[in-house]
């Protein structure tokens, strides 16, 4: 009888991208596959094309059977690695909707792809001018890991990574594009989602300027009781990889069981509030 895995190696990884670089960022994808010892690989939202498009998403906007992704998906099966990575996706049912998007690709192929929920639409950020925002979560498993995603924006909204937890999630991983301004408010929240869920929360942000933005990278992994287990560095190229491990996992949860003692009908009032304070 096989062995499940009671822990999981993840790495996160910044890169300096291309932007309009689909090929080149590819390679990127493809290089680490191959060097990596850890079984989930993360990189950053839009990693794919780069974040700051414009107009442009348009013509590189790309639905899930594209073939630059072809060799990435030869590459996970020959290796046994599962991917997290940002791009534009086109949509399949209506012509010229495009949604910003995770793809999740393990050995098996396309496993599906999470479209970010929570759109930006101040400072710098146009998002709602180019994107369609999604409207579903999205959960995946490796071996036993139940792993949710969100999109940066994403996380300054606690009611989607709570669902995840409380649909089993062990993981949850935020792919991100935040510029330097932005460092403060992400640092600040992230541990916060990993110790009200007690779950592993790991984070990966893109590095370098990016046309308009400059990118802090920074990515990071944090345990269930907000320790930071990996670390990257700031505006430089780097890969941190830990292992998460089920045993600290269950300890925290029965230390300090926030899941059990959540009150879901909690978020019925969400909804009889509305957006009042707007």
């Amino acid at each position: 009888m096989e062995m499940i895995p009671s822990s999981l190696d993840v790495e996160i990884i910044q890169r300096f991208h291309g932007r309009f670089d689909v090929p080149g960022n590819a390679k990127i994808i493809a290089d680490a596959i191959r060097s990596s010892e850890s079984r989930l690989l993360i990189f950053p939202e839009m990693f794919i094309t780069g974040y700051t498009l414009g107009s442009e998403i348009r013509h590189y906007a790309m639905d899930p059977g594209n073939e630059v992704f072809g060799e990435l998906k030869d590459l996970a099966a020959e290796h046994g690695k599962h991917l997290i990575f940002g791009f534009p996706e086109s949509s399949n049912d209506i012509k010229g909707q495009i949604f910003n998007s995770a793809m999740i690709m393990g050995p098996e192929g396309v496993v599906g792809t999470y479209r970010k929920m929570h759109l930006v639409d101040f400072g710098p950020f146009e998002e709602w001018a180019y994107f369609t925002p999604g409207n579903a979560p999205f959960m995946f498993s490796i071996d036993q890991w139940k792993i949710g995603v969100i999109i940066c924006y994403d996380i300054f909204f606690p009611e989607l990574v709570k669902h995840y937890a409380l649909n089993g999630a062990d993981l949850v991983v935020c792919i991100s594009a935040s510029p330097s301004l932005t460092r403060k408010y992400f640092e600040l929240v992230m541990k916060a989602r990993a110790v009200e869920n007690t779950i592993y929360f790991a984070y990966s942000n893109m590095v370098g300027f990016d046309s308009r933005m400059d990118f802090w990278g920074g990515g990071e992994l944090i345990d269930p009781r907000g320790n930071t287990i990996a670390k990257g560095p700031y505006f430089e190229e780097a890969s941190v990889s830990a292992r998460i491990d089920e045993d600290l996992l269950r300890s925290a949860r029965a230390s300090r069981p926030t899941l059990r003692d959540t009150k879901p009908h909690i978020s019925e009032f969400i909804s009889e509030w509305g957006h009042g304070s707007r």
